[in-house]
Order: structure tokens, then sequence, then C-alpha cells
């Protein structure tokens, strides 16, 4: 259980035209094994989904990692850099969530308390008054499959 507790997830739609045109956002989840390794997936597999979606040139894709390198040395927290890189992809995809297990687990933001909901609606006990609560370290393997039912429920 000590690796899955290291987990991050990283959950990303396609903002891009074609999807509003098809209905579909183009969900996508990501697990990385750490901080580190999701920062990593942005430099890399995020950045070529961009790359892909939007038709950007080698030039403009390593354009795209120095900034997205400098704003991350600019910035406060992870949070605050996504925030921003959100703001340069608009149209192309937007990230939802980047962050760990442990965070989902207890965050108040609203991303995170949905995927509880569904957690305590599929695999705990459902309370009316507290429909988002946090949820246990011991059943954080349920909180993932409760991020993948969420994630397949509705258009995020």
């Amino acid at each position: 259980m000590s690796r899955f507790i290291d987990s991050w997830a990283i959950v990303h739609i396609d903002d891009s035209y074609n999807a509003s045109v098809l209905g579909s956002r183009g969900t996508k989840l990501h697990w990385c094994n750490g901080r580190e390794e999701a920062i990593e997936f942005i430099y890399d597999e995020y950045l070529a989904i961009l790359a892909d979606t939007g038709e950007m040139d080698e030039e403009l894709v390593y354009a795209a990692k120095e900034r997205f390198e400098v704003l991350q040395e600019q910035t406060n927290s992870l949070e605050e850099w996504i925030e921003h890189i959100n703001e340069l992809t608009i149209d192309l995809r937007h990230i939802i969530w980047f962050g760990s297990i442990a965070e989902m687990a207890e965050l108040n933001t609203e991303f995170a308390c949905a995927v509880r909901e569904v957690y305590w609606e599929e695999f705990g006990e459902y309370d009316e008054d507290d429909p988002s609560a946090f949820v246990p370290e011991d059943e954080w393997l349920n909180l993932s499959e409760a991020l993948v039912e969420y994630l397949g429920r509705a258009i995020v």
C-alpha cells in the first residue's frame, strides 16, 4: 500500500473545437508514482498531447516547454503553476486535477468532493449530512476506483 500512498493523478479534458463539435470532452486520467513523476508528465506526455491537439511544430513545443519551466520557477505552488498552464492552453486541453490521492481524500475542492461523494455511494456508507467526507488511507485504492467511476459517469 505504501507505493499507492505516493500516487498522483492528473485528469485533463479536451477543450478543442473538435471535441465540442463531437460532443466529447476527451477526459483522460494518468497515474504517476509521486510528485516528481507527475511534473515530468506535464513536461513530456502532456506537452506532446497539447502539441498533437494544437498541431504544434517542434519550435512551438520547445517554446511551450520553456514557458512551462519559467512559470514553474515563478510560482509559489503547483496549483498556481497548473492554473497558469491552463491559461496558456485555452481551447486545447484543461487540467482539472493535478494532485496526490491523499489530497483527493481530504481537500475541499469541487472536484475532490465530487469524487469522494461517488466513493461513499459506491464503496462506503453514504451520509446525506456529509456526502464528501474524507476517505481513510486504507480505502484510497477504492477512492481511485471512485475517480474512474466519476469520470465515466458524465462529462466533467
